[in-house]
């Protein structure tokens, strides 16, 4: 039996919610934490055991007994559990961002988890979760960086996990099941050039980025998901659907990691002068209107506080503490 690669030294788990603990093989699993022991025997080649949800607190050490195989978890925190996803905005960098490097902080209680993606990145599932250090925030990616920073403030532990492709389109990140509505069905050349593009196209066919990326998370437990994208669905005939498909999405995700009220902060993107374009305002319509449409689910608006002249706007930490104030 095999734990998801989540499951590493120094985790954290989202407060007041169960905890799963999941991965693949047959067999029997018995789960002891913070004083709880939970055994089960799966029979299939997936397998998910619960345990009762916490509140804040830590260190613990979660004890693993997969199948005969002794597994030991250290340093684990309850608290508050990000997951950050959607393209290049998201996946941005602090070396990036406006911030100077000398206001960088180390912090032990913030700790991220990068999921692999197509694209090489220095910060790898391998490394596991990672306790914050000033010398290595240049490479961590800047909104969830800033927001769990802002976070931080109320004392608790927070873990934000990075699960994210720049230049990806929001069909790749559903099921199949979510995308068969006919107005869907957009000839490609009327889609984003994205969908086509010679490097980008690699990870932007349906559900590509689902079975890849998202899905090595499911159904672990999250306080809440941050998503930034849209810049890769902004022709006119993706503009006009990419309301319903933003609300599928939510619909698809929140199914799949059982929680059916789990908070969206939906990001708009902001103005960008060289795409003045019908499909560009009507994603950022869609994303203004989503919060209208579905309940938790809650829109940033950052095109007051960031650049309109880069598709990549700098100045991040402005917009992540608007996002903190929302959690």
């Amino acid at each position: 039996m095999k734990l998801a690669s989540i499951f590493r030294d120094h985790m954290i788990v989202q407060a007041e919610k169960p905890i799963r603990v999941f991965g693949t093989g047959k067999g029997k699993v018995i789960a002891v934490f913070a004083g709880e022991k939970v055994e089960q025997t799966f029979n299939e080649d997936k397998w998910c055991l619960e345990l009762s949800p916490r509140s804040c607190g830590g260190p613990f050490e979660m004890e693993l007994n997969l199948d005969g195989e002794r597994v030991v978890i250290e340093d684990v925190y309850v608290g508050q559990v990000l997951l950050c996803g959607g393209q290049s905005n998201m996946q941005m960098k602090m070396k990036d961002e406006i911030t100077k490097p000398e206001k960088y902080v180390s912090d032990d209680l913030l700790r991220l988890y990068y999921v692999d993606r197509p694209e090489e990145n220095p910060i790898t599932e391998n490394m596991g979760w990672l306790p914050c250090r000033k010398e290595m925030v240049a490479n961590w990616p800047a909104i969830p960086y800033l927001t769990g920073l802002a976070l931080r403030k109320k004392g608790i532990a927070v873990g934000v996990v990075s699960c994210n492709q720049g230049a990806s389109v929001i069909q790749s990140w559903m099921r199949p099941e979510y995308l068969s509505d006919p107005d869907f069905d957009i000839p490609l050349k009327e889609k984003f050039v994205d969908h086509y593009h010679e490097l980008y196209g690699r990870w932007n066919p349906n559900t590509y980025l689902y079975h890849t990326m998202l899905e090595k998370l499911l159904p672990y437990s999250f306080d809440s998901v941050l998503w930034y994208q849209g810049e890769s669905n902004a022709s006119s005939a993706e503009g006009k659907v990419y309301l319903k498909l933003l609300q599928n999405m939510i619909a698809n995700w929140r199914e799949d990691f059982k929680d059916a009220d789990l908070p969206f902060i939906v990001v708009q993107i902001a103005d960008f002068t060289e795409r003045d374009t019908e499909g560009w305002h009507l994603v950022q319509k869609a994303q203004a209107e989503i919060e209208k449409v579905m309940e938790n689910v809650h829109t940033v608006r950052c095109a007051d506080i960031c650049e309109n002249t880069m598709i990549h706007p700098v100045t991040k930490w402005k917009l992540a503490e608007r996002i903190a104030n929302l959690l």
